[in-house]
């Protein structure tokens, strides 16, 4: 089997460097070709050993290719290996192949930037970092990998660094990803001391004791629920939209969210001898779900509905994991990164056909001059949805499918309830996907008429805004707004056609054909082996539900926003509870950050400023002073010396007189 994983890694690191030693000095043209041509071969490497790999018999789709011996000591050994294995190649495929679409599209979207050639810099850095998170053969170069993509997200998050706002959205996310870094940290530990190793091949075939396991599996999903934004450490992800759109599209579909389920499939026999954690897995991913997608019910940031979105779709993906189908995760993993992708670029053709406008209320009836990025936002919009047949109905309808059977098989009416969970968020998906959709294209233009300030943060922060050249010009005619130029229309295209296809990669058991299952059968079979069964009649009732239930969702929002989005102030308290995100941002805040920075104030100002310095400073007032005394005495005259010698003697002869 051909394995060119060094040249996928490694390419996106030259370019790196490249564009970061040189790139200022570089036309755009070059700068596109190191940025562009780094990814792309990466990409074309990757198609390689994935054609490779099919023409290999499924008992050989394993290379696990050893780059150089890092360290031994005593009994323990550890090399830089990069494991090449069905799991890895899905992840290389989806991280290239989107990433490569998202530099693509960023040319035109990033065109007017001073800092072009830094952008695509740290785009293929970032691709180089995710690279190595996937393809480590071991978990100390998974966490290296693990370290390097949220040090990408946050150059990437604070690229416009002019910008208090991205600066403190980049801080947020650097630390709370530290939080997940730590749980991470402490699991390599666990499984250092239990197996004395930290290699894929001898950790994830060791038997752990029960406490040991429960231990890693949890400190793992701590990381896990981090990187991927899952509650309470989901915050990090809607201020990532700070960033430029293509870096949320990247961020959101391809590579930092989906982390964490890639290491919760990749270590999934250490969750499989830990029930107790695997219910934990589930249940925050069901309860991440419908929370997050609450929010995204109110949002009036486009951005911000997708972010939310985002999470709500991670919850999926973590249900499912903790029912033991792991190969539905990765399923709705990859077609949730069409999608996503999808909709986040069309978000960006929607922004920048407005010069910078984010505000939901100030769009609408842009489907007659913005006819491409209409069509396929409303392509990904139907996907998300679980709309038959696009590619988010089949991930989804699996995920729900497997939910449900496990609860049939287990009797367990947690698993019920989590299923119920997934078909209301599925329908409340469809509403707020909708509502954005009519919101954008529905209607009438309200951007030249409708004058919004009740959010706008002040002179201070647009000066801040275009000094990173990226403000706004103001309120846009509306027949001077134009779709996108190809280089950024033909991602849009390509992604739209996977969001309808995609979905066909999947199990298409609900129309009784269970053995076409492409991706699913070139997994690993222990990946899903563990799933529940259910009858066709079972899947036939979710998948129903389902359905159903996203029908619902578009026929509401077409009924409140067919005919454009009118806001208006509502004065209800759960509205308004739901509409401020919970107040969770607050509620940390004053709980947390005021009382730490208040702490900090008050330690600097009297035991750093008056105890510390004020003990250095009399230190040296005492040194200072003794000093000066004694330069007195040294003045150079012998007769001074005499004398003092002199007197020296007579006190000596008193002491010893007056003492005798």
């Amino acid at each position: 089997m051909t394995n060119l994983s060094l040249w996928v890694l490694l390419l996106p690191l030259l370019g790196f460097i490249i564009l970061g030693l040189a790139g200022r000095f570089m036309p755009r043209t070059a700068i596109l070709a190191v940025g562009w041509g780094a990814c792309g071969l990466a990409f074309l490497c990757a198609a390689i050993s994935f054609f490779s790999m099919l023409a290999t018999p499924a008992a050989q789709r394993t290379s696990d290719q050893v780059v150089y011996h890092w360290i031994s000591a005593g009994t323990f050994s550890l090399d830089f290996g990069l494991l090449l294995d069905p799991l890895s190649m899905t992840m290389l495929l989806v991280v290239t192949g989107v990433g490569l679409l998202i530099h693509i599209y960023s040319a035109g979207y990033m065109a007017d930037d001073p800092s072009f050639w830094r952008f695509f810099a740290y785009l293929n850095f970032f691709i180089f970092a995710m690279v190595m998170l996937v393809i480590a053969n071991n978990f100390l170069f998974l966490l290296v990998g693990w370290g390097l993509v949220g040090l990408a997200s946050y150059l990437l998050i604070g690229f416009w660094y002019q910008r208090r706002s991205a600066v403190a959205a980049a801080q947020k996310a650097f630390v709370i990803n530290v939080i997940g870094d730590f749980g991470l940290m402490l699991a390599i530990f666990l499984i250092f001391q239990g197996a004395g190793r930290l290699d894929y091949a001898g950790v994830l075939t060791h038997t752990f004791p029960a406490a040991t396991a429960t231990a890693i599996a949890l400190l793992l999903f701590v990381a896990c629920a981090a990187k991927s934004a899952q509650l309470p450490l989901y915050m990090w992800l809607p201020d990532a939209m700070e960033g430029p759109t293509p870096v949320s599209a990247l961020i959101h579909a391809a590579t930092m969210v989906t982390a964490g389920v890639y290491l919760v499939a990749r270590a999934y026999p250490l969750f499989e001898q830990s029930p107790a954690a695997l219910a934990v897995v589930a249940g925050i991913g069901g309860a991440t779900a419908l929370f997050a997608a609450t929010i995204a019910l109110f949002q009036l940031d486009i951005k911000r509905v997708l972010a939310y979105s985002t999470i709500s779709q991670l919850g999926y993906m973590f249900m499912a994991e903790g029912v033991h189908n792991y190969s539905a995760g990765i399923f709705h993993l990859v077609t949730h990164a069409f999608f996503k992708a999808l909709l986040f670029l069309g978000a960006g053709a929607v922004i920048h056909a407005l010069a910078g406008e984010q505000d939901m209320r100030k769009m609408g009836g842009l489907w007659g001059r913005l006819r491409v990025t209409g069509l396929t936002f409303l392509i990904a919009s139907l996907a998300i949805s679980g709309i038959i047949p696009f590619a988010g109905f089949w991930s989804k309808d699996e995920i729900l499918g497997s939910v449900l059977a496990y609860g049939n098989q287990t009797g367990n009416v947690w698993y019920y309830i989590l299923w119920a969970i997934g078909i209301l968020t599925a329908g409340m998906t469809a509403f707020y996907m909708f509502r954005l959709f009519f919101g954008i294209f529905a209607g009438d233009y309200r951007g030249a008429s409708v004058a919004v300030n009740d959010n706008t943060n002040g002179d201070v922060e647009e000066q801040e805004a275009a000094a990173a050249g990226h403000h706004h010009a103001g309120p846009v005619r509306y027949n001077s707004i134009h779709d996108v130029a190809p280089v950024m229309s033909i991602p849009l295209i390509i992604l739209a056609i996977l969001s309808v296809i995609g979905g066909f990669i999947g199990s298409m058991a609900l129309f009784g054909l269970p053995n076409w299952s492409p991706l699913a059968n070139f997994l690993p079979a222990a990946m899903h082996n563990h799933a529940a069964e259910g009858s066709l009649t079972l899947e036939w009732i979710s998948t129903g539900l389902s359905l159903l239930a996203g029908v619902l969702g578009i026929g509401m929002a077409w009924r409140l926003y067919g005919k454009g989005f009118a806001f208006k102030q509502n004065s209800n308290p759960l509205y308004q509870l739901v509409f401020h995100k919970y107040y969770v941002d607050e509620i940390l805040n004053a709980v947390l950050i005021i009382p730490v920075l208040a702490l900090s104030r008050t330690l600097s100002r009297y035991l750093e400023g008056d105890v510390l310095d004020g003990g250095s400073r009399g230190i040296s007032t005492l040194f200072r002073g003794t000093s000066t005394f004694m330069r007195r005495v040294q003045t150079g005259y012998m007769r001074n010396y005499a004398l003092g010698i002199l007197l020296g003697v007579v006190v000596i002869i008193v002491y010893y007189a007056v003492r005798g």
